[in-house]
């Protein structure tokens, strides 16, 4: 698996380290209408979902705009439990939009408390996979009452995600050495992957714009779902004038929302970063242009190149 290495400022294979991820928090959808509920609204297949998968998807407008994007998985063989990875600083809001949808459905929707989140990333070995349980899959999931730990859906390039419901860590994580959330980032960063609200604006971000389809997060052979029209529409017309890049900074580091010029035309918004690296929303064609002429654009008082 490769991350950047922050020394380096570059991509490396690193040695095995873990994180513990502070910003996620855990939705439960409780009730036999849980997989339905959630069926007619987000974007991929809950008939995936099964206590060895975990999958990726949204929740959209109407329109088929970003509001929200979470992992969906099983805890301990419980179909009537669904549960929801999800951005903490947006968990609240998350359950009110589920509510507004919830009509009749004989579903219960809270957040879970005391719950901690960790991710193992770098050189997984076989052997790490053999004591945990899980196989090299993306999205492939184990659990007991006490954790859950899969793959994660969206690239198995980002690592192990185990979800703890108890203070204890599982035995395998406490050997692996700790690291800061930036070098997680920085690996995120490095596959191209969009970080929630950090990288698509609410309301207004459109999922193929961000490379859904290559994250997992898009099933267009289910029924319908909210946006599932728009959705559809962009891949089948193929008339996208935008997506998501990844980005090299050259100079101070560019605010999240800064616009990005190609000789004082606005080609662009830049999203998050670190260290000297970040991910970027282009037109598609100054972005290939720019490529093509391997030239740099202009963002605040520094410039990016697209790697």
């Amino acid at each position: 698996m490769q991350v950047y290495n922050q020394k380096k400022k570059n991509m490396n294979k690193l040695n095995l380290y873990k994180t513990h991820l502070k910003d996620r928090d855990l939705v439960e959808i409780e009730g036999k209408e849980s997989l339905d509920f959630l069926q007619n609204l987000i974007t991929n297949d809950t008939n995936l979902i099964n206590e060895n998968k975990a999958i990726y998807s949204a929740l959209l407008t109407p329109q088929g705009k970003y509001l929200f994007d979470f992992i969906l998985f099983l805890k301990a063989k419980n179909n009537d439990k669904i549960l929801i990875d999800c951005e903490k600083a947006r968990s609240d809001e998350l359950i009110k939009t589920f509510n507004l949808y919830k009509l009749r459905k004989k579903v219960t929707i809270s957040k879970l408390k005391n719950i901690k989140f960790y991710s193992i990333f770098g050189s997984i070995s076989e052997q790490l996979l053999s004591r945990i349980g899980l196989k090299n899959l993306e999205g492939y999931s184990i659990s007991s009452e006490k954790n859950v730990a899969f793959f994660d859906p969206r690239n198995k390039n980002l690592g192990i995600r185990i979800i703890t419901f108890n203070s204890d860590q599982p035995r395998y994580l406490k050997n692996i050495p700790s690291t800061s959330n930036e070098e997680w980032d920085l690996n995120r960063i490095a596959l191209c992957i969009p970080d929630g609200s950090k990288d698509m604006e609410i309301n207004k971000s459109f999922l193929i714009e961000n490379n859904f389809e290559n994250l997992n997060g898009i099933d267009f052979d289910k029924g319908c779902y909210l946006g599932q029209e728009n959705t559809a529409r962009q891949k089948y017309r193929a008339n996208l004038k935008k997506r998501l890049y990844k980005v090299k900074i050259y100079g101070p580091p560019i605010p999240n929302g800064t616009d990005i010029a190609n000789e004082n035309k606005i080609v662009g918004i830049m999203r998050s970063s670190n260290l000297h690296f970040g991910l970027a929303t282009l037109k598609i064609d100054a972005a290939n242009q720019a490529k093509k002429n391997d030239k740099k654009l202009k963002a605040a008082n520094s410039y990016i190149k697209i790697i």
